[in-house]
């Protein structure tokens, strides 16, 4: 009789199985010299082979071992345990029966211990699969839902920039000069918007088929969120960026150019849900053995429904960003991945008297002060 359902590893499965069925048998055997010692009744030491019995149809991996250890159960209980002791004969009428009824009550024992066995390991192995299934419906409505998010966010700024380039190229000859650059610098801003959107489809991607690998090293803080800011500047020359370091030098366990990224993703939300005369702040202090990075704005804040669902892949929120641009939703969601992946944490809080505060952790680092 054989379990289709359990492992098959061969000999070394064999020898192991037997060892520990031989092993339980052992114990019972001994346990049974110990009841025996307290004067209990053989009905009590025949209680101790069957349970001997269904401990080894729990502990081994095939259905055979119940039929070998009930076999093997009833010969031991004769061999020691009844008159003559240490011989395989019995003197008694009613041991026969006795033997029967040991074997057969834990035979059956043992096989509904077995069975139920086999029963968990096929609901664990239905559940994987039902988990599994989910995990790949799930990914599959992401790439769905990145399609479509795809297709109607780059309407626009295609649109845009194709516009105004056939406006260049067919009247621009007959615009003043402060239209012309006007319409460069539409071009630049909706042209500079798709980079950081595939940017982000790029990260998302890698983290989505796990092939985001970091290059972690100690790194000055300082010189991240300054390239950053410096990032910033070039795109959004017009928007006022102040910075709030401390005198401290704090290095940190990063991945340089992925933290870069994180705090590009922060301001440039901060940039689109804020006026274009407010500031935006980014600070960085220390507290413990973490660096706190902070970016912080004066728009309209985050209403309190949507505050724990602006991480999620794809979520935009009710609102418009000020350029009244739609935003894919994917650069709160890859800034958490990525912290995530440094062993920090991110988060929000409301800004005084207004606005939103993004910030989030990293592990501080140790300098080497032999280099």
């Amino acid at each position: 009789m054989r379990d289709d359902t359990m492992p098959k590893n061969g000999g070394l499965s064999f020898l192991k199985d037997m060892g520990l069925s031989l092993f339980v048998l052992a114990a019972a055997t001994l346990a049974g010299y110990a009841f025996k010692a307290f004067s209990l009744t053989e009905t009590d030491i025949i209680m101790l082979y069957i349970i001997a019995v269904l401990v080894i149809s729990i502990i081994t991996s095939r259905i055979s071992y119940c039929l070998i250890s009930s076999v093997i159960g009833v010969v031991l209980f004769n061999y020691f345990f009844t008159y003559p002791e240490f011989s395989l004969s019995a003197h008694g009428a009613g041991y026969p029966v006795t033997f029967l009824t040991m074997f057969i009550t834990a035979f059956i024992a043992g096989s509904l211990a077995n069975k139920l066995k086999r029963n968990i390991l096929i609901a664990e192995q239905n559940a994987r699969e039902k988990e599994e299934a989910a995990l790949l419906a799930q990914n599959e409505q992401l790439r769905a839902n990145m399609l479509r998010a795809i297709s109607h966010d780059l309407r626009t700024p295609l649109t845009s920039i194709s516009g105004n380039a056939s406006t260049l190229i067919t009247g621009g000859s007959t615009l003043d000069e402060g239209a012309r650059q006007q319409i460069y610098a539409d071009i630049y801003s909706e042209s500079m918007w798709l980079i950081g959107m595939v940017e982000n489809l790029l990260y998302a991607t890698r983290i989505e088929d796990g092939r985001m690998k970091l290059n972690i090293e100690v790194e000055i803080l300082d010189d991240i969120v300054q390239e950053a800011v410096r990032h910033i500047e070039r795109t959004h020359p017009k928007r006022s960026i102040k910075t709030k370091i401390c005198d401290e030098i704090i290095p940190v366990n990063a991945d340089a150019n992925l933290i870069v990224q994180v705090i590009i993703n922060l301001i440039d939300n901060a940039v689109k849900y804020s006026e274009e005369d407010t500031p935006i702040t980014v600070s960085v202090k220390r507290e413990g053995d973490m660096a706190v990075i902070s970016v912080a704005d004066c728009g309209a804040g985050i209403p309190p429904e949507e505050k724990e669902k602006v991480f999620d892949m794809f979520y935009t929120g009710g609102s418009r960003s000020s350029d009244s641009r739609r935003s894919l939703g994917l650069g709160l969601a890859l800034c958490r991945s990525i912290i995530d992946s440094h062993g920090g944490s991110i988060s929000l809080a409301d800004n005084s008297p207004k606005g939103t505060v993004m910030s989030f952790t990293l592990p501080i680092g140790e300098v080497d002060i032999n280099e």
